[in-house]
Formats: structure tokens, C-alpha cells, sequence
């Protein structure tokens, strides 16, 4: 299946959290944020968070249609702008299994490297076994385990942190 992968901009502000919420709603212990919260964001807020400086969100769209999310931070610090962050990964259930996935990661990877960051870091929930293969397929190794990282319904799940070298 052939995707078009780009940065989302202003005027996909409905689409970006339709999809948002969609992945919010059916995963999460995969995120940091509840479906509440982000329900609860008025229609400017989430246009903030996505222009936010130093943050791009990648859409993967089939048919025009958005059916995946991937988010990638590059660092501003003196110190830390050699780091980048790959989040909010999400896929449509009915486009898993098709290279949509490793389509955004990949372009995560390369929009990182063009901002000349040498390192790509991750966080995935442990028992996301298809997530997982995914990254270290893609390169990227477990430098750690964040325990209890998130707490969703009175359950804990723990957290694989993950790397990638860009150089």
C-alpha cells in the first residue's frame, strides 16, 4: 500500500486530534496523556501543541485520509540539542502490519539526521511486542526500563527506553 508521510500542518488540526483522541481512547497505557485530558483541551490548545517550536508531527495518510502519528522533539539546550525524541506513535488498527509504521519511523529517523541530532531516544510500553520488534528491527536498543512509568485504571506499566545512534 502506498502512503504519503508528511509533516501536519494548521489546517489538519481536526484530523491530527480525531486521531489523537482514537489512539488515546483505544491504548492507553501507550501514552502519557489520558483521553480526559486531551478530550478536555479546547480546539486552540491542541493547535498549540501542534506548532509547538523544537516539536513535529509526522502523518501518515492513506487515501488522503490520516491513519497514523508520529511525533519527533529535537532539543534546544546548548547541551542537549544533539538529542531528539521520537513520540506519539500511533497506526489505525486497520493499516497495522501494512509498513505504515516503519514508514513514520523511518521518517522520524531522517528528519532527525537533517537536524544533525546524533541521537534518537524512545519510550514503549513493555508488552507492546509488536512496537517493540518494530524498534530494534529499525536499529534502535533498550538503555533501560522505566518501572511504573505510567498508571492507567490502577495498573502500572512499566516502560522499555530506547536509543538510536544517528552517526
Amino acid at each position: 500500500m502506498t502512503y504519503q508521510i508528511r509533516a501536519l500542518g494548521t489546517e489538519e488540526v481536526k484530523e491530527f486530534r480525531r486521531v489523537r483522541l482514537d489512539a488515546l481512547r483505544l491504548h492507553p497505557e501507550a501514552f502519557g496523556t489520558s483521553y480526559e485530558e486531551e478530550a478536555a483541551l479546547e480546539p486552540t490548545q491542541v493547535l498549540e501543541r501542534l506548532t509547538a517550536p523544537g516539536f513535529t508531527r509526522f502523518g501518515g495518510f492513506a487515501g488522503g485520509t490520516l491513519v497514523g502519528l508520529v511525533g519527533l522533539q529535537i532539543r534546544s539546550g546548548v547541551k542537549e540539542r544533539h538529542k531528539a525524541y521520537l513520540f506519539t506513535m500511533y497506526v489505525d488498527a486497520a493499516y497495522r502490519r501494512t509498513g505504515l509504521a516503519q514508514q513514520l519511523v523511518e521518517t522520524v529517523i531522517a528528519r532527525a539526521r537533517e537536524a544533525a541530532a546524533v541521537v534518537l531516544h524512545l519510550s514503549v510500553t513493555m508488552g507492546n511486542a509488536p512496537a517493540q520488534r518494530l524498534y530494534r528491527r529499525l536499529g534502535f536498543t533498550v538503555y533501560g526500563v522505566e518501572r511504573r512509568a505510567l498508571k492507567v485504571d490502577g495498573r502500572f506499566h512499566d516502560e522499555e527506553l530506547m536509543t538510536l545512534d544517528l552517526d
